[in-house]
């Protein structure tokens, strides 16, 4: 039987860690270690792990300082000593076959590869399906194009982190998508078709980027991968890129890089109407721009209407 480490990075979730760890023990399959990497915690996770860390296949890893999840991770993985790594983020739980199945489908296929799950969104005590595309084969140029799985719902073999150069610690957003990327351009994907991993929006202390740190992961990724995004997906792919990162960057109140970013978008897509309104509109300033948020208001409004109408015609 091959093992499977089980990497946790946590901080300060003293309340809410036991039941990540929990659905971990819980597993179908049982060859497996745990490491808990502590980036840091100023509360009580030492605490309230105490009787967990008694278990001879759980590992406590405590960092000096709070270095970020990326570096938390890359702890675990050098630590690992399983044939394959998967995630848990310490809020979120997952499935008790989660693993058994990642293992199934790796057997089906008869080789090695990033196996992934589909994601269920927990909050308020309802769950809906939040992540479920489907990933078989060669992907690295659809991961080029749009973010991707989280690290809850990837099996990965060990040794294909060193491969890539572990991960990448300067990312504090959109780090699940990175390392996709990075996996997808040398290794192949699978995917288990149902969701195995809850991810809890419930919590209180969930950690919130804020819309300027996403933005700017935003473009430290698509800066990163920019010649491969030209190569695979072309200047039309990246225009998309460009637009969202124009939209995130007016959303965090940086109307100076929205307006960059939604011009260069235009250049690389200049056959598309929208792309050039929205630039068009950026160069006549942003009280201009931002009149693009009542209108799609409005349409809204009607379109709904029209809908509601439509359904009550007999």
């Amino acid at each position: 039987m091959v093992k499977v480490s089980f990497i946790i990075p946590t901080y300060n979730r003293a309340h809410v860690i036991r039941r990540s760890l929990e659905s971990a023990l819980d597993q179908t399959y049982q060859d497996f270690e745990i490491l808990i990497v502590d980036d840091g915690s100023t509360d009580e996770t030492f605490n309230a792990l105490a009787p967990i860390l008694q278990l001879p296949r759980v590992r406590y890893l405590s960092l000096e300082k709070n270095k970020g999840s990326q570096a938390a991770r890359n702890t675990g993985i050098k630590n690992a000593r399983g044939d394959y790594i998967a995630f848990l983020d310490s809020d979120d739980t997952w499935v008790p076959n989660k693993i058994e199945l990642q293992l199934d489908a790796l057997r089906k296929k008869g080789k090695d590869c990033v196996v992934v799950t589909g994601i269920w969104k927990i909050e308020n005590g309802a769950q809906t399906k939040f992540f479920d595309r489907r990933y078989e084969g060669y992907v690295y140029p659809e991961l080029l194009a749009r973010d991707g799985p989280g690290y809850g719902c990837l099996l990965v073999p060990r040794a294909w982190f060193t491969q890539i150069g572990f991960l990448d610690e300067s990312i504090s957003a959109f780090a699940d998508w990175d390392t996709c990327i990075s996996l997808s351009k040398f290794f192949e994907f699978t995917t288990v078709s149902e969701p195995c991993v809850n991810y809890y929006q419930d919590d209180p202390s969930a950690v919130q980027k804020n819309k300027r740190e996403l933005a700017r992961s935003y473009q430290y990724i698509v800066e990163k991968h920019q010649k491969d995004m030209v190569r695979f997906i072309g200047r039309r792919g990246l225009a998309l890129h460009y637009k969202t990162m124009a939209l995130s960057f007016d959303d965090a109140g940086d109307f100076g890089r929205c307006r960059t970013y939604m011009v260069r978008a235009f250049k690389n897509d200049d056959r598309d109407p929208m792309t050039f309104f929205l630039a068009l509109f950026t160069l006549l300033g942003e009280r201009a721009f931002h009149l693009r948020r009542p209108i799609a208001y409005l349409k809204k409004c009607v379109m709904d209407k029209l809908a509601r109408h439509k359904t009550r015609i007999p």
